[in-house]
C-alpha cells in the first residue's frame, strides 16, 4: 500500500504542476474543480482498466459505453489505454451506445400485463398513471379517457398498483392492451434498427456494456430484447438486486456490488451526485425515431438547460481535470503493469471523499440541479425543492404527505451535500438530515439481514 501511495502522489504531483499554466487562468471555482479532477484520478483510471481487463477475460466482440456517463468513461478510457492494448493483449473495438432506461424499456416488454409490469414496479411501488404513462413513453392524455373509464385519475398516485383493482381492470381492458401493444412494437422495431446499426445485432456478441450502475436495468432490457445474445455488464457500482436477472447477462462492479458483500456498501446511499460528476452535456435519450423511410434509427435526445448550465460550470472543469491527470497515468499503466485491483481500494476511498466530504462547489451544484426522472417519476426533479418542516411533521400522520418524504428520502439520500445548503434554515437541514439518515440506516439494516440470514441458510 505504501509503493501505491507514494506512485500515486508521485503522478498526482506530476499532473498538478504539468497543469498549472492551464489553471492559473480560471477563476477560483474551476481551478478547484479542476484540480480535484486530477486528485480523484485514480478512481476513473482503475475503472477503465477493469473493463479493458475484463472485456479481454470476457472475450467480447465490442464493447459499448452506455449514454449518458459512459460518454465520460469512453474519453477515460482512451485516455488511460491510448493504443488499445493492455499488457500484449489488443482491446476489442468499442462505441458511445444512446441508451437510457425510458427508450430501451417499453420495447423490452413482453407482454401488456401487471407481471410484465413488476419490472418497473419493484423499483417504483408507489405510481401515478401519469408517470406509467411516461414510463412507457406515452403522452398521459393518450391513456385518459381509458383510465377514466376504471375511476383512475392520472394525478392519484397508487400504491403496489398491481394489487388495485382498478389498475387490475385497466390492464384487462383491450382497448388499453391494444394501445400499448402498439407502443411496444412501434419502440421495438426502432430500437432493434438503431442497435443494429451500431454492430448490436441479436445473435452476434458477447458484447460488453458500461454504464455507472446501479442495477444494471438497462442491460436487462436489452438481454430481453436479444435473447440469444450474451451481455457482460461493467458497472462503477452495482446496488442489490430488485428483479429476476435474464439467463443472458452477467454483471460485474469495480467498485461496491451490494449483491455480492458489504464491501463500500456505503457509497451506494448517494449515486446521484456521482451521477452529475460523471455526466455528459449531450441530454438524455429518450427513445428513437425512424427517418430515411423507415429505413434509418436516430435516437431522440433531450437537454435540460439547467443541467447543461451545472455541466458547463462545475463538471466540465472537473473531468478535464480527470481526463488531464489520465494522459500522465498512461505511461505507468504499461510501464509499472498496474492493474484494477491495484487501486481498487484508493479508488473507492477517493468516492466516499467525494460524497462524504464534498467540496463546496459540487454540493451547491447538485442542488441546483434538474435530474431527469421521466422514467419512473415521470418529469424532471428539481433537486432545489426539499419536503417543508411542516409537511415533515404532517408526514407523521398523512400518507400522502409521509409518501412524499419517503420519494425525497429515495431519491436523495446524500446527506452531506444537503448540509451545505445555505439556502436552508439550520432546523430544516437538521430534520431533513435526520429523515435521510434514518432512511439510511433502514436500507443498511434490510442489507445487513439479507447478509446474515443467508450465511445462517435461512
Amino acid at each position: 500500500m505504501s509503493g501505491q501511495s507514494s506512485l500515486l502522489n508521485q503522478i498526482e504531483g506530476a499532473a498538478l504542476a504539468a497543469a498549472r499554466p492551464l489553471v492559473e487562468p480560471l477563476n477560483t471555482k474551476s481551478a478547484l474543480l479542476f484540480r480535484l479532477g486530477i486528485k480523484t484520478a485514480p478512481l476513473f483510471v482503475g475503472q477503465a482498466l477493469f473493463i479493458a481487463e475484463q472485456a479481454i477475460i470476457d472475450d467480447v466482440e465490442r464493447v459499448y459505453f452506455f449514454t449518458r456517463e459512459g460518454e465520460f468513461f469512453a474519453r477515460v478510457f482512451a485516455a488511460v489505454i491510448p493504443n488499445d492494448q493492455l499488457a500484449s493483449h489488443r482491446l476489442p473495438a468499442y462505441r458511445i451506445l444512446e441508451v437510457s432506461r425510458l427508450a430501451t424499456f417499453a420495447a423490452s416488454l413482453r407482454s401488456v400485463s401487471l407481471e410484465e409490469m413488476q419490472r418497473l414496479w419493484s423499483l417504483y411501488d408507489s405510481q401515478s398513471l401519469f408517470a406509467l404513462a411516461r414510463s412507457l413513453g406515452l403522452e398521459p392524455g393518450s391513456i385518459e379517457s381509458l383510465a377514466s373509464r376504471h375511476g383512475l385519475p392520472l394525478v392519484e398516485t397508487i400504491v403496489y398498483p398491481w394489487l388495485d383493482p382498478r389498475v387490475k381492470a385497466l390492464f384487462a381492458d383491450a382497448d388499453f392492451v391494444q394501445l400499448v401493444s402498439a407502443k411496444i412494437a412501434a419502440d421495438r422495431e426502432a430500437a432493434l434498427l438503431y442497435f443494429a446499426q451500431q454492430g448490436l445485432i441479436d445473435g452476434h456478441g458477447p458484447f460488453g456494456l458500461v454504464d455507472i450502475g446501479w442495477r444494471g436495468t438497462i442491460q436487462d432490457n436489452l438481454a430481453l430484447l436479444m435473447p440469444r445474445t450474451r451481455f457482460y455488464g461493467y458497472y462503477l457500482g452495482l446496488q442489490r438486486f430488485r428483479n429476476p436477472q435474464p439467463p443472458n447477462g452477467v454483471k460485474r462492479a469495480y467498485g461496491p456490488n451490494a449483491n455480492l458483500s458489504l464491501f463500500y456498501s456505503h457509497l451506494l446511499d448517494a449515486i446521484s451526485p456521482m451521477e452529475m460528476l460523471c455526466n455528459s452535456p449531450n441530454g438524455s435519450v429518450m427513445g428513437y425515431r425512424l427517418a430515411g423511410g423507415g429505413q434509418q434509427a436516430q435516437a431522440i435526445r433531450l437537454r435540460e438547460p439547467t443541467e447543461e448550465a451545472v455541466y458547463t460550470e462545475v463538471v466540465h472543469y472537473f473531468q478535464e481535470g480527470v481526463l488531464f491527470a489520465c494522459r500522465y497515468w498512461a505511461p505507468y499503466v504499461e510501464d509499472r503493469s498496474i492493474r484494477s485491483q491495484d487501486l481498487r481500494e484508493i479508488a473507492c476511498e477517493l468516492w466516499s471523499e467525494l460524497i462524504e466530504r464534498p467540496d463546496r462547489q459540487i454540493s451547491e451544484a447538485y442542488a441546483a440541479l434538474k435530474h431527469n426522472d421521466v422514467f419512473g417519476v415521470g418529469c424532471f426533479v428539481d433537486k432545489r425543492v426539499v419536503p417543508t418542516p411542516w409537511r415533515m411533521i404532517r408526514g407523521l400522520f398523512s400518507p400522502t404527505d409521509r409518501r412524499e418524504v419517503i420519494l425525497y428520502i429515495k431519491q436523495t439520500q446524500w446527506s452531506s451535500g444537503l448540509w451545505q445548503r445555505r439556502d436552508l434554515g439550520t432546523l430544516h437541514r437538521l430534520m431533513l438530515i435526520a429523515a435521510l439518515n434514518l432512511g439510511r440506516l433502514y436500507k443498511h439494516l434490510r442489507l445487513w439481514m439479507h447478509y446474515h440470514l443467508a450465511d445462517r441458510g435461512e
